[in-house]
């Protein structure tokens, strides 16, 4: 009987690794990308000019080759791909600029970017090594650069690739160095630091990015005062804790862990209570000064404040993402509610996504380059959500829309060919249906999008939603992403 019973159980287990074998074997699949017709033309639409902020009157735009080739009369070419505005507005493709991804990116993550008019992102975390099993590594970047230029692959281009994060209190200024040098060396663009560097190690990571040329990006470390880290060079930072925290009274009590023994409700109220407006005009005109830019990925702090809203864990568009995404979404709002309870701490929450609002408008008017990230799952749709939460800090629609746009590109130094919609510069474009400048929401009413010339009109669009959904049924896909996570040298971390 026993044997019977081991065998049973034996072949049980060994059907399961098999089937769980052939899953993770399972080939996939990426999302349909468009024929590339050599001349298309955009006919009866209004050109959006971000710098002069206006619309322009009807017109044709025509695109050859991937490029915009001109703006006016269309060509008379029979065989050019004819696209009807229906007098909708055109405007530059979009740019998220704070992006992770991995290795299923192609399948669950980068078609949610391209039906959102995000044509540009910035990845802010490489793996730790040459190659790993859940996150995305550089090689995995400049391929998927390779296959969206060559036609086979519909995704977002990756405009810069950050490190993967200097975050241990126990790295020194040697290993600093000497891990700046090794990322500089794997051709990555930036390297991101973290939390709870310290500081003779984020100096010397800072003059070693300098003397390798590239860009130190990432969140202000805690022991860290920001003027150190502006005049470091550091050139981009991350979320809007920045300013809430740096623009407090209690900012060196943050710094020394003074504030230690405190709760999370507490600590919040204490920085929105000890608001030092002296300091922080001082700090914004600093950076205004030296260029630096601020991404504030306002969603991410609106995840927290909401966090306790039974409608927020509803939100239908979570139905575009696996399982093992959806429990990851749900376990970090239900770990909030934990480190704030009750009425108090959804308060505090509500007032810190608030505060963070003020402080980036506040920013914006006083210089600071203000860029649009999203750091989020749900990147492609909470995109938008984004830009609103923007116009809601207080900037314009058009000063939302060249920060999505022109800005972008600026902080890439590719304004000279692209981010606005000039002839020579690259077809990335968005039809809409309704005038961004009027309404910033108007973003969301999408009609088509041009992607280096290829033409993604409302039905492919919407394939490609289509798609992410099948995905995120498919056995095979949450079967990989759990062994790709298993299997991962960073999988503790995350």
């Amino acid at each position: 009987m026993a044997r019977t019973i081991l065998r049973r159980t034996g072949l049980v287990l060994a059907v399961l690794i098999g089937l769980f074998a052939i899953l993770v074997l399972w080939p996939v699949r990426t999302a349909p990308v468009p024929s590339t017709a050599r001349t298309l033309v955009i006919d009866n639409v209004r050109v959006i000019d971000v710098e002069a902020e206006k619309a322009g009157s009807p017109t044709a735009v025509t695109v050859r080759n991937g490029t915009i080739a001109a703006i006016g009369a269309p060509p008379t070419d029979p065989k050019a791909q004819l696209v009807d505005g229906q007098g909708g507005f055109l405007i530059p493709g979009l740019w998220d600029m704070h992006v992770h991804t991995f290795q299923v990116s192609p399948q669950m993550h980068f078609p949610l970017w391209i039906a959102n008019g995000v044509t540009n992102v910035r990845d802010m975390m490489d793996c730790p090594g040459e190659s790993d099993s859940l996150i995305a590594c550089v090689g995995n970047k400049r391929e998927w650069n390779r296959q969206i230029d060559a036609g086979e692959l519909s995704a977002p281009r990756i405009v810069e690739v950050a490190s993967f994060y200097l975050e241990s209190p126990d790295i020194s200024a040697a290993d600093a160095a000497i891990l700046v040098d090794r990322y500089a060396a794997r051709g990555l663009d930036a390297v991101k630091v973290y939390n709870r560097l310290s500081p003779a190690a984020y100096v010397a990571a800072a003059k070693a990015a300098k003397a390798n040329n590239v860009r130190l990006v990432g969140h202000l470390p805690q022991a860290v005062d920001l003027e150190t880290a502006i005049s470091q060079g550091q050139t981009s930072f991350e979320h809007a804790h920045l300013f809430a925290r740096e623009c407090s009274g209690r900012a060196r009590d943050w710094r020394e862990r003074a504030m230690e023994g405190m709760s999370p409700t507490e600590r919040v109220e204490a920085f929105i209570q000890s608001r030092d407006s002296r300091r922080c005009t001082a700090l914004m005109a600093r950076m205004a000064g030296t260029g630096s830019w601020f991404v504030p990925t306002h969603v991410t702090r609106e995840e927290d404040a909401r966090a306790g809203d039974p409608s927020f864990f509803e939100d239908p568009r979570l139905d575009h993402l696996d399982p093992l995404s959806r429990w990851a979404y749900r376990d970090d709002l239900g770990g909030t509610t934990s480190d704030f309870p009750g009425h108090r701490g959804k308060q505090a929450l509500r007032d810190y996504f608030a505060l963070g609002l003020q402080l980036t408008g506040e920013a914006h008017a006083r210089g600071v380059g203000v860029l649009v990230g999203t750091d989020t799952a749900l990147g492609g749709f909470r995109y938008h959500d984004e830009l609103q939460h923007l116009t809601r800090a207080g900037l314009s629609p058009a000063d939302v829309l060249r920060a999505a746009t022109l800005e972008a590109a600026r902080y890439a130094e590719e304004e000279s060919t692209t981010g606005s919609i000039t002839v020579g510069k690259r077809a990335d474009l968005v039809l809409l249906a309704a005038n961004p400048l009027e309404d910033i929401a108007n973003t969301r009413r999408i009609k088509a999008v041009i992607h280096g010339g290829r033409l993604y009109d409302r039905a492919a669009l919407d394939s490609q939603l289509a798609f992410v959904k099948r995905q995120a049924r498919a056995p095979h896909l949450w079967v990989k992403l759990v062994w790709g996570f298993l299997r991962s040298s960073v999988s503790a971390e995350l």
